[in-house]
């Protein structure tokens, strides 16, 4: 009896060449619907099937991926490939099936595509499924092609047949792949995977029919009928690296600055080609040209990637070399010396995030001396005059007391204090409470005498100021007693 059962495979954001292949029968990715996985058990329980599988038999199995054309994640280089560590790797191989019994129907197999966290290999999780057709089963052994299909019209899956190291055994089935790349660098990308097979008697057709899919009936004839492993490709994890070296040409510059050059290279570590993106200066911005402090470089893009122009390819292994000068700020001698930081940055065509290294150089500063210089000049000791002035305020009242608050001088200012040119004063006693600042609001009856020692420092002067009193009577009727003095100074040449 011939059936098919009914169900869809939910395909999320596939490129176009990746929808391309799963139309023909070929890789499923993405996530898939509770109810709709691509695993070979989901396949095999969605035809009816109750049992679990337990793929126990070795009747067919996935030997080797040969012709391996990395599209996304990663490259081939001579022949070398590689997926960078941690991302998405996306390619074509032609995956060789070996069949160790006798005719085998509507072969395919399943490859997970989630690092198989349930550790059965394709039988349960997200799995991609490929179908042996004739679109895919294309080369050509004995110069017959390795497609055979020994079934009737509308089956299209290929089948396996023959001795092992015939036209028809191995079949070298062409898929597209999408697989995490290991984390680790150095290591193998591999792939846990099942192959699934239709003995004689239960190879039903496989054509599609029910969604159009022809992975819909690429499911085994029996629970057993089915093989799990972990394929090991010869893609290696890598990363992007790069190492940048960085020295100061110029040994030393005086502590008043100076020109310093450098010498840049960077040498490309990776197994890859990769793309050098920029080279900047922690100090001085980008050095690939003359701009701000970078009066000269070499770093730029002559044609000749040997020189470390941005957007030049470096080989793996390959190193490219160039020069900057810059101006260098001035510093201590003996002290820290003037250091800058140089940054390369470089990508890959199929991994477009820049990788970086640093490297640092010090430019130390030398001693700058200059003798001092002496200067003398002499200054006239003669003309610096300590003048004494007698200050006298006199209360004229014969019935009121009177308060002196304040006295200034318009040259020399408060003369109640010693400040400025005021060198000594007796003003700011209050009789009869001793020394002490002017008490403001004593009443001073009679007479108040005071006296201040003034400097001059001029020779050949007129000085001439004026004391001013500040003073209220009884009834608080204020009055500025005033009175001035002359000193004239004068030098003279004494006779021989």
């Amino acid at each position: 009896m011939k059936y098919h059962t009914k169900f869809s495979y939910l395909r999320q954001g596939l490129p176009p060449l990746l929808l391309a292949v799963v139309a023909v029968g070929g890789v499923l990715f993405g996530p898939q619907p509770a109810f709709a996985q691509t695993c070979i058990q989901d396949v095999w329980k969605a035809h009816g099937n109750t049992q679990n599988l337990n793929c126990t038999a070795n009747d067919v199995t996935l030997s080797s991926a040969t012709n391996i054309n990395i599209i996304n994640g990663g490259s081939c280089v001579n022949g070398v490939c590689g997926c960078f560590a941690g991302q998405t790797v996306t390619f074509t191989a032609d995956f060789r099936m070996d069949l160790t019994a006798q005719d085998r129907f509507d072969v395919g197999f399943y490859i997970a595509t989630d690092n198989d966290p349930n550790g059965d290999g394709a039988i349960t999780g997200q799995c991609g499924a490929t179908a042996s057709l004739a679109s895919n089963t294309t080369r050509l052994v004995n110069g017959l092609p390795n497609f055979i299909n020994n079934d009737a019209a509308p089956d299209v899956c290929g089948d396996i047949s023959g001795p092992s190291n015939t036209t028809h055994n191995p079949l070298f089935v062409t898929a597209q792949i999408s697989a995490p790349c290991p984390l680790t660098p150095g290591q193998n990308l591999t792939l846990p995977f099942a192959t699934t097979w239709r003995q004689s008697g239960a190879n039903e057709v496989c054509d599609g029919t029910g969604n159009g899919t022809t992975t819909n009936d690429v499911f085994p004839g029996s629970p057993s009928k089915c093989n799990k492993g972990i394929l090991t490709l010869p893609i290696v994890s890598i990363n992007t690296t790069l190492e940048v070296t960085k020295t100061a040409l110029t040994p030393s510059v005086p502590e008043t600055g100076g020109s310093a050059t450098y010498s840049v290279t960077v040498k490309n570590t990776s197994t890859i080609d990769v793309t050098l993106t920029s080279l900047d200066d922690d100090q001085y911005d980008a050095i690939t040209a003359v701009q701000g402090d970078v009066t000269a470089t070499t770093c730029v893009a002559d044609g000749n990637p040997a020189t470390c122009e941005v957007g030049g390819v470096i080989a793996p292994n390959a190193t490219c070399s160039c020069t900057f000068t810059a101006n260098v700020p001035p510093g201590d001698f003996g002290g820290p010396p003037f250091v800058d930081v140089v940054e390369g940055c470089a990508n890959n065509i199929t991994n477009p995030t820049p990788v970086c290294d640093t490297d640092d150089a010090e430019v130390p500063y030398t001693d700058e001396s200059s003798a001092p210089t002496l200067t003398k000049t002499a200054s006239n000791t003669l003309c610096v005059i300590d003048v004494t002035y007698d200050v006298v305020v006199n209360n004229t009242s014969a019935f009121e007391t009177l308060t002196l608050n304040t006295l200034n001088d318009d040259v020399y200012g408060n003369i109640t204090q010693v400040q400025g040119n005021v060198r000594s004063t007796t003003c700011g006693q209050a009789p009869p409470v001793g020394p002490g600042t002017l008490p403001f609001g004593i009443a001073a009856a009679g007479n108040y005498s005071c006296s201040f020692v003034g400097r001059i420092n001029s020779c050949n002067t007129t000085v001439h100021d004026t004391v001013t009193g500040g003073t209220v009577d009884e009834d608080n009727v204020p009055f500025t007693p005033s009175d001035d003095a002359t000193v004239v100074v004068t030098t003279t040449t004494p006779t021989p």
